[in-house]
């Protein structure tokens, strides 16, 4: 594996700062959630898509358990403790009982329904004008990010479906602010010089992707950059993976002329990272994605997992952006927000 080209500091880069070793409280409120996502999420969803016999489904709940209460009983035996190795250890034990994806057809339900959206979505962007399009493309991120079944408190969210995009999106003026330094990023497009290739770390499928990533990668294509979708090789939750993203995309470029130039001219494509977690380490990305990726300017994480929950203060060589709506109580708590508040942070690069 390798680091990404980017990082500032990556003999020092941490991508996980909530060290839960020494954080018991901390550690007992991840189990908590663990244990609640097991059988309020997980379970239902292994039942709808592999149809595990009773016994099956028995033995892994049991070492599922197993798995964390030997965690929250002996957190010295890890050499790290974090939220990165909660994903890990909840993907290990999933694994090993064959349910490797378990939130499959909930993703491919929530792709089709968003498609329907999409050329509406686009034709309202197309139609605004300038400064009404900016705050659509970011309100637009914003309330894709919603559907998430990583969260105790959006878990129920993907029941709405995708069609549920334009009421969320409606609702972001409600919405507090942790951060948002949207304005400022705006102008850096309008006044710096321009961004050759964007590196777009993108987070889960139907209307986050479709109706809030892919919208402001076509904008960016628009104004002059080219744009690099990066996505998990291995699923994880109900985001979206690389091999999903790239005929995804191409079905979106088949309901938009400009998609399906950017697509064709490779100034928009998708890119596998190597990671098969909903957090995001990245000193553990594929070499050829990194290889590939080397030249790009500016980079954007999306979503709580790869934005804040992980690599919230890590430091890159050139541009970054951080966009998130915050879904979990004790992760805004931690930022001194609250939940549901949004996050979009610009941060010009370091030497």
């Amino acid at each position: 594996m390798a680091s990404l080209t980017q990082l500032a500091d990556p003999d020092h880069y941490r991508p996980c700062d909530w060290d839960l070793q020494t954080d018991a409280q901390g550690r007992a409120y991840w189990d908590a959630l663990f244990h609640w996502h097991l059988d309020d999420v997980l379970v239902p969803l292994i039942q709808a898509e592999y149809g595990p016999t009773r016994e099956q489904l028995a033995d892994f709940r049991r070492a599922y358990l197993a798995v964390f209460d030997e965690l929250q009983a002996h957190p010295e035996r890890y050499g790290r403790v974090d939220i990165l190795l909660f994903t890990e250890l909840r993907r290990r034990v999933s694994a090993e009982y064959g349910f490797h994806d378990p939130f499959r057809g909930v993703k491919q339900r929530a792709n089709e329904v968003a498609l329907e959206l999409l050329p509406g979505v686009l034709a309202e962007l197309d139609a605004a004008a300038p400064a009404t399009r900016q705050e659509l493309l970011v309100d637009g991120l914003m309330a894709g990010n919603l559907f998430d079944l990583g969260s105790k408190a959006t878990a129920r969210s993907h029941e709405e479906g995708s069609a549920a995009f334009r009421e969320s999106r409606a609702r972001q003026a409600e919405r507090r602010w942790l951060r948002n330094d949207a304005p400022a990023w705006w102008r850096r497009w309008e006044e710096g010089p321009p961004f050759h290739h964007v590196l777009f770390f993108v987070d889960n499928a139907g209307s986050d992707v479709v109706l809030g990533c892919l919208p402001l990668a076509r904008w960016m294509v628009q104004a002059g950059a080219r744009v690099t979708l990066a996505a998990n090789t291995s699923p994880a939750l109900n985001d979206i993976t690389a091999a999903e993203l790239a005929p995804l995309v191409k079905r979106c470029a088949g309901l938009d002329p400009f998609l399906a130039a950017a697509v064709h001219d490779g100034r928009l494509r998708v890119a596998p990272t190597g990671s098969r977690l909903p957090l995001l380490d990245l000193t553990q990305l594929s070499e050829g994605f990194v290889r590939t990726t080397r030249d790009a300017d500016l980079i954007i994480l999306h979503g709580m997992g790869r934005a804040v929950e992980s690599n919230f203060h890590a430091r890159f060589c050139c541009d970054a952006v951080s966009v998130a709506l915050l879904k979990d109580e004790a992760v805004a708590a931690r930022l001194n927000g609250a939940l549901f508040d949004c996050v979009f942070r610009y941060v010009p690069g370091s030497a």
